[in-house]
């Protein structure tokens, strides 16, 4: 009997021991978290812009869906240089990713900026109807360049910001624009207008507006506010030029090394959120125009509307061959059906 509650002791006494014991293998058994995975991703936009806010908001979406397994890294404004070498950062591998304007989609498939051609579309649905039609053909053309196109992430329609009133082309001779360095479409208009333009990058710009050094320049309303640009004028003309197209893009190297269901949560996720992009850069569009009144900018009305398309079509007219062959551009507009 006392033999018995020996026994007994002992095994009540070890019982903790073996419980925790038992614990420390099932701790040890557990599966480790996914180690978090960051794509870069490159863009000129400024922070806290529209477009800043809504890569942030894909990034904490992206975040929440593989339980923070893959995330993105933003370096918004501009701090990994401008678009061309992001660019060359992405093929080099030293960038996974950018958001781009036409200038840096034109270092990748030049025909893509056929939809910012001047007077191209006459309104927004139309230039829905000609992506629509061609996504396919681009998403091809950008993987066989080696990059994965996750979505358009426009800058929206251009216009002329100035410090003098602009209502026709003619009035164009009197300023003194820029141009970006890079841009293959805006530099036709200003040809066809007999405009000397100042070549700049984007960061220049602000600077020498401030020094007088241009006193007008060419890009949409949220741009023009976003970047600072927008203080430094006095008019705004009545009469959208083009649409300022943009795009998300990745390196095929950096997508396919993600596992399968990442992969496509990132185009799940990327899907989701550029055309969420796309809808509140519309409607700060319109919240830009409505608001420059009080931004002390007058808007100005045309005067030979006429005038301004026969110039739209001449510098299409001699874009034509250096962005895309005659037939891409017509069945981009007749995709439109404008």
């Amino acid at each position: 009997m006392k033999r018995n509650r020996f026994a007994l002791l002992a095994l009540l006494t070890g019982l903790p021991t073996a419980l925790f014991a038992a614990r420390g293998v099932e701790a040890q058994e557990a599966p480790a978290a996914p180690a978090t995975r960051s794509l870069s991703l490159a863009t000129l936009a400024p922070a806290g812009s529209t477009w800043h806010r809504v890569l942030e908001s894909w990034n904490r979406e992206l975040r929440r869906r593989t339980n923070k397994a893959l995330q993105l890294r933003i370096f918004a404004g501009g701090v990994q240089g401008d678009e061309s070498e992001v660019i060359r950062k992405i093929r080099s591998g030293r960038l996974d990713g950018a958001a781009v304007t036409a200038v840096g989609l034109s270092k990748i498939h030049r025909p893509a900026i056929v939809f910012q051609m001047p007077g191209m579309f006459s309104s927004y649905a139309a230039l829905d109807r000609a992506r629509a039609a061609t996504q396919t053909e681009m998403n091809t053309a950008f993987t066989t360049a080696g990059f994965a196109f996750m979505g358009w992430a426009d800058v929206g329609a251009s216009r002329v910001f100035s410090r003098t009133p602009i209502a026709s082309p003619a009035d164009l001779r009197n300023a003194h624009p820029y141009v970006w360095r890079d841009d293959l479409v805006t530099p036709a208009v200003f040809a066809e207008a007999n405009v000397t333009a100042t070549p700049l990058q984007i960061p220049e710009v602000l600077t020498a507006l401030q020094t007088n050094r241009i006193d007008s320049f060419v890009t949409s309303p949220v741009a023009a506010i976003s970047l600072q640009w927008a203080q430094r004028v006095t008019h705004m003309t009545d009469q959208n030029m083009a649409v300022v197209v943009g795009a998300t893009v990745f390196g095929n190297n950096a997508v396919n090394s993600l596992p399968a269901d990442q992969q496509a949560i990132l185009r799940e996720t990327a899907t989701q959120f550029h055309q969420l992009l796309i809808g509140n850069l519309r409607r700060d569009e319109t919240a830009a125009i409505r608001s420059m009144s009080t931004r002390g900018i007058t808007v100005v009305p045309v005067t030979d509307r006429a005038a301004w398309n026969s110039l739209f079509d001449r510098a299409r007219a001699r874009l034509v061959g250096q962005i895309a062959d005659a037939a891409f551009i017509n069945r981009v507009r007749g995709a439109a059906g404008n």
